[in-house]
This record gives structure tokens, sequence and C-alpha cells, in this order.
């Protein structure tokens, strides 16, 4: 496969006509080949959200554990770009492609996916990790974090499905604790991170990637879809919640959910996911908290000979 430098891909933009930006060469040799490998080894990943925080964190783990190429999706180009340089100087600038996109836009999606395809011939792993803690601007705040989950899920499952010609994979839709936990401080945040069964907050966060995850779908698809839901983690959502809660009560109820809560380092989300990427059975749910080892949760089956039949007159 043919070596492409580390390159910032503009929003709208085709592939083959794709305008791309080189980024100033490091000498700092790559450290590739010093890390050990893994199985992630000689992958390509999609990681959504992936200029800061956790996101940026997951891609530099892939990258440790000897992935051959990333694709780091974000909106902010203008903060994601300084560290997305620092990994093009670690690890090579063949390793690492930027792409500004919208995650609820499906267009710049599907161009994002392409472009990936184009670069570095396949798609592997999907993480669908970028998402907002924002109830000010909720509209906004239910379009990245659900539309963007949806959108990343379907278009993995066009890219990598054995039965749409592709060879499978694996997809991680990123949610929080919250999903688990209810937080009376973030209510619009919290139903986004339940799902998208309605505004009613009940255990409905995993559904969306339980559906996807069903034994038959994987079966026929070959993609793996499993969710992952760090608990609090030290990034720029947990540094003034004050300016992004429904108002100051709101903001004082959330601090007090939290307070004597260790907020965990985003490398710790990071190393967790990486050690769960192979094992986690298709729609899994998996939390990582409190820097400790990522474990999975367990619900109720409802079994479907239980339900009623529903006799119309």
């Amino acid at each position: 496969m043919a070596l492409y430098r580390f390159r910032c891909i503009s929003r709208y933009i085709q592939p083959p006509a794709a305008t791309l930006v080189k980024m100033k060469h490091s000498s700092q040799s790559a450290s590739t080949s010093e890390s050990k490998k893994t199985k992630l080894e000689n992958k390509v990943a999609v990681v959504t959200g992936g200029g800061s925080g956790i996101g940026y964190a997951i891609a530099k783990q892939f990258l440790k554990e000897g992935m051959c190429g990333v694709t780091v999706i974000d909106m902010d180009k203008q903060k994601a770009l300084k560290g997305i340089q620092k990994l093009a100087d670690e690890f090579g600038e063949d390793k690492v492609i930027f792409i500004e996109a919208d995650v609820a836009n499906s267009r710049q999606m599907d161009l994002a996916f392409k472009n990936t395809v184009f670069h570095y011939d396949t798609i592997d792993i999907i993480v669908n990790n970028a998402g907002i803690m924002d109830d000010t601007h909720w509209e906004n705040q239910i379009k990245t974090n659900i539309h963007g989950c949806i959108i990343g899920t379907l278009l993995g499952m066009q890219y990598m499905a054995k039965s749409s010609s592709g060879e499978g994979g694996t997809i991680v839709n990123v949610g929080s604790v919250i999903s688990i936990v209810p937080s009376s401080g973030f209510p619009i945040y919290t139903m986004t991170q339940f799902g998208i069964v309605g505004n009613t907050l009940q255990m409905a966060s995993r559904r969306f990637t339980n559906a996807l995850g069903s034994s038959n779908l994987y079966e026929r698809t070959g993609v793996k879809v499993f969710g992952f839901c760090p608990g609090l983690t030290d990034t720029k959502l947990m540094k003034d919640v004050s300016a992004v809660s429904i108002n100051d009560n709101f903001a004082r109820e959330f601090q007090e959910e939290i307070d004597g809560c260790v907020l965990q380092k985003p490398q710790s989300v990071a190393k967790g996911l990486a050690t769960i990427l192979e094992d986690a059975k298709p729609g899994s749910i998996w939390i990582v908290e409190n820097n400790t080892e990522p474990y999975e949760i367990k619900f109720p089956n409802v079994s479907r000979s239980n339900y009623k039949k529903i006799e119309y007159q």
C-alpha cells in the first residue's frame, strides 16, 4: 500500500480531488517500530471527536498498539491540528489523517469514510466518540450526540459489512456513565446518552447499540457493535459546567452529584478500550471509571414469550 503523508482534508472534499495540506516534517523518528505489537497491528480506525480529550487519547493509543492508519474526524480544526501534528511526528505522517467534518451531517461523514478507504484501502474499526455536554444548546447537543452516533454506525455498517462487500469490523459507540446513572443536573444530556428511544429517563441508553449488536446481525454482517461508557473524565466537558447547564440550580445539582468522584485520565479510558476491543461481545456494554479496568454490565433480558398478544377487534 502506498504511503501518504499526514494530511488535513477540508470538509465537502471528494476523495479523488482532495486538497491535502501537508504538515511540516519533524526530525523526530517515528516510534511505531518500537511500540509493542498487538492484535490491532495493521488495522485502520476512524475516531470521531478525536481532536482532543478521550477521542485523541484513543487515537494515540491505537497508534501505540501498532495500527497502520487512524482517521481523526473533528469539527474544531484549529484546536485539533496541533495535537494531530504531535501524533504525526511521533508515529509517522503516513499514519494519521485529519478530516474536518460534522458528525451530524451524513454527507460530510460519508466523504470522510470515502477518504479513509481511498487512502488506507479499508476500515476495520469505527469509534463513534464525538459528543458534547451543553444543555443550553440542546438542539445541537441532540444532533451531535444522537444523530452523530446513528450516522457513524449506519455508515460503518455500509462500509464494513460483509453483506455490503466489506470484510467485517467493529463499531464502538461511546456514551457516558450518565447513560446508566442519570444526572438531574444535566437532564437533556442524560437523555442523549440514554439513546434514541425518546425523552423518558429509563434504561434505554443501550438500545440502539443492543439492537445492532444482535447475534443475527453480527453473523450476517461480520460487524460487531458494542457500547463503551466512560465515567467522569478530565476533559474540557468538565471544565465549566455552569456555562453549559440550564441554569445555576442545575449546575449546583450536578456539582453535588459528582462531589467526591474521581476524574479519571483520558489515557485510562483509551487503554481500557484497547484491552476489550477484541473480546467484547456484540451488543455488550462496558464501563470504565476511576482509572481502573473496564467491566461489563449486564441487564435482565425480557423473554418475548412473555409478551401478551394484542387482539384487535
